[in-house]
Parts: structure tokens; sequence; C-alpha cells
């Protein structure tokens, strides 16, 4: 059976109010995530989050995480101090949940264009940071991640499409699977795996939405390594064009030329913020990881547990399939867009 996301209850309030002596006598907030609990607990300052991990998050991908974390706060990233229990334990055991607790930091998501590019530069120093550390054993892949690697591609999508067959009841759910397929196959056709050549590091893995905090014009928080995994860091950078290009943000854009243009400005934002720039292969290979990123939806499938939960994760990534088909089709002008 595979791990749920954990659960609210009065003996969790009770275990982490007494572990870490926070404010008793008063429930937390719910922040949401889709992979843990985040409770925020009052207190002055905005208190603190607890952030309860998934049964699959074990105490050797725990200690990955804070070593990582902590060695980018040290390089002046904003990344949160981890604070310790009142027995000084880095993080405590509630049943089969592992919990740490840090300071709430205040501010809003990442969602104006000149939030954007502050952003991605920042994006582009945080992969310099991870670039140049060895990667812990724990850090190196994670149990869920918004990442599917070029090498797994083909066969996880073909085990996610054999899934959604197997319960499909309608049209739109078969042509989910149908273009799962051929976005895999054009993706192998196209040279995809050429990227596999690129060298590779820890990459964030979820650079967007609230793990990326603003406020008064600066960024003062990035959140959330549960993500963080080995890959090559264009694989990182295409996830955030990806996400800019199904949100709202360019929902004004109607040419895929406007389009084009905005995702490079972005990639050159990301390029400033390296010490190490971006190649010209990496450039040019960049617009197959972007088709390729839909594809993440798969691994998240085969992490879900019945019929219904499957089909959730697949409608949800049903609308990008086609966008990205286009592009593992016919990826010339996006490589001379990027270039």
């Amino acid at each position: 059976m595979l791990p749920v996301r954990p659960i609210i209850s009065p003996e969790l309030i009770d275990s982490i109010v007494r572990a870490y002596e926070l404010t008793p006598n008063c429930y937390p907030i719910d922040l949401g995530g889709s992979s843990n609990l985040n409770l925020q607990f009052a207190g002055q300052g905005g208190g603190h989050v607890a952030r309860v991990y998934r049964a699959w998050v074990t105490p050797q991908r725990l200690e990955g995480i804070q070593f990582v974390r902590a060695t980018l706060r040290a390089a002046g990233l904003p990344f949160s101090q981890t604070r310790t229990s009142a027995d000084g334990r880095p993080w405590i055991h509630c049943g089969d949940w592992l919990v740490e607790v840090e300071p709430f930091v205040e501010g809003h998501d990442m969602t104006t264009w000149s939030e954007l590019l502050d952003g991605m530069r920042v994006l582009g120093t945080i992969h310099t940071v991870l670039g140049g550390i060895a990667i812990p054993t724990g850090a190196r892949r994670a149990p869920a991640a918004n990442h599917i690697d070029a090498a797994a591609a083909f066969e996880t999508t073909t085990h996610a499409c054999s899934a959604i067959r197997s319960w499909a009841t309608s049209a739109d759910e078969e042509r989910i699977a149908r273009l799962s397929e051929e976005l895999a196959n054009a993706l192998l056709c196209a040279g995809d795996e050429r990227s596999l050549k690129f060298p590779r590091q820890l990459v964030h893995g979820d650079f967007w939405d609230n793990n990326v905090k603003f406020r008064d014009g600066s960024l003062v928080a990035v959140l959330d390594l549960d993500f963080m995994e080995e890959g090559a860091r264009i694989d990182d950078l295409a996830l955030v064009l990806y996400y800019v290009n199904s949100g709202p943000t360019l929902a004004d854009l109607r040419s895929a030329l406007e389009r084009k243009q905005a995702l490079r400005e972005l990639v050159d934002a990301y390029d400033s913020g390296l010490e190490r720039r971006l190649s010209q292969e990496e450039r040019e290979a960049l617009p197959l990881v972007l088709a390729r990123t839909p594809l993440k939806y798969a691994r998240h499938l085969l992490l879900r547990g019945n019929a219904a939960e499957q089909r959730a994760v697949a409608m949800a990534e049903a609308p990008d399939l086609e966008w990205a088909l286009s592009i593992a089709k016919l990826p010339g002008p996006w490589r001379a867009a990027f270039r």
C-alpha cells in the first residue's frame, strides 16, 4: 500500500507542540500541499510551519534535504533555517511520519512578469550552488517528483498508459493514453535522449507557485525541497517554462511567436544567474525537454493506488499533451527561439 498524505489529528498537533514548545491550545492552519501536510502554528512573526512528510520520506532522505537546505542558506540564498526540537533533534517521529519545523515566512506567490524574471535569476544561482556540492545519498532520488528523466520517460509512460486503459471509460481518457504514447515516441524519434549527456546535478524540482515567495518586490523565501533529485539542470528550467506556458501569465499572448519570445526571455534571465552559462547544446536540447515535461504525470500516476486518483492525475495534465506533441514533432522553430 502506497503512503497517503498525513492527516491532521489532535495527537499529531500535541506531539509537535510538545516537542518544539510551540504555543499550546492553538489549532494550526493547514497550508495545503500535494504531498506533505504543512501546518502553520501561531506565534510571534507569523509563527512556525511544521512539515509532516509522507511515510516514503526516510530519515536518510530528510537528512539529505536538510543538508542541502543549509548549504543553500549558507550561500546567502533565501532558504529557511530548520528549527531543532526542544531536545536538539533536527526532526521528530510521529508514528510513520517524520516532522520538521521552520519559521513561517510571509509572502505572496511568484505571479507577475518581473517576479518571474527575478525568480529565474535566483534559480540560476541555486543551480550554481547545487552543481558544486557532493550529492548526499538521500537526496539523489525523490520518492515522487515533477521530473521524468529522458532515460525513463518511454517506459514509465507505457506503464502509465496501460494503467489508464485498465479503467478508461470515455474517449477523453483513451485520448490521454494515445497522446502520451505518441509524445513518448516522438521524443525518442527527435533525439531527446541526447540530453542525457549533459552534466547531472541536484535540481530543486518544484520551483513554482507557493514555493517561491515575494514580499515588497523582493524574493524572500524558496521553500519545499521535497521533489529535489539528481538531473540535468535544463530539466528544472523546463519545468518552470512549462508552468508559465500552462498558467494565466501568458494568457494574453495568443501567437506561438509571442510565447516563444516570452519563454526565451525567461531562459535568458535564468542564464544570467548561472556561473557556468547554458551551452549552445543545452539551449538546443531545451525544446524537447520542455515537450517531455508533461509526461511527469506518468510517474505521479503510478504512485496512486486507485483508479479515481489515477484519473485525477491524468486529467490534470491532459490539456498540455497536444501542445507538447507539437514541439516534439517540430522542434526546429523552438530551437531557433532559444538559441
